[in-house]
């Protein structure tokens, strides 16, 4: 009989995601429409609505930013949740995103899922 195997599905369904990423970039690359971007600026407005998109990405409430600066660097990181009040370590490391523009829209790429997010309300510019 047939089983259903949902981890392997959902392996499959992230590669080929993934796959279809790297085809999207490549041929946006090639026609110049898509680029490495940086928040356009700091504003608690930006900044936000920037944490609101990645709240909804990463089921978590409160969203964190590493030592990167996304109006500086196109690639940043989002810190872990705090331990609880009874744990003394995690296994949990930073999320890596990156910022790209294309036809003037902002979008983030989670890089250890290849999930590309819109980021609309979010202000980006190319970065240098």
């Amino acid at each position: 009989g047939f089983s259903f195997n949902q981890s392997r599905y959902d392996t499959t369904m992230r590669h080929l995601l993934g796959f279809s990423f790297i085809l999207a970039i490549t041929a946006c690359h090639h026609s110049g429409a898509l680029h490495p971007a940086v928040l356009s600026d700091g504003s608690d407005t930006n900044i936000s609505a920037l944490k609101a998109h990645l709240t909804d990405e990463m089921g978590s409430v409160n969203i964190n930013f590493g030592a990167s600066d996304p109006t500086e660097s196109f690639r940043f990181s989002v810190l872990p949740p705090p331990l609880g009040e009874h744990e003394t370590r995690s296994p949990a490391s930073p999320t890596q995103f990156e910022l790209f523009v294309h036809n003037g829209a902002c979008f983030a790429r989670r890089e250890d899922t290849e999930t590309l997010i819109p980021l609309d309300g979010v202000s980006c510019r190319e970065a240098n």
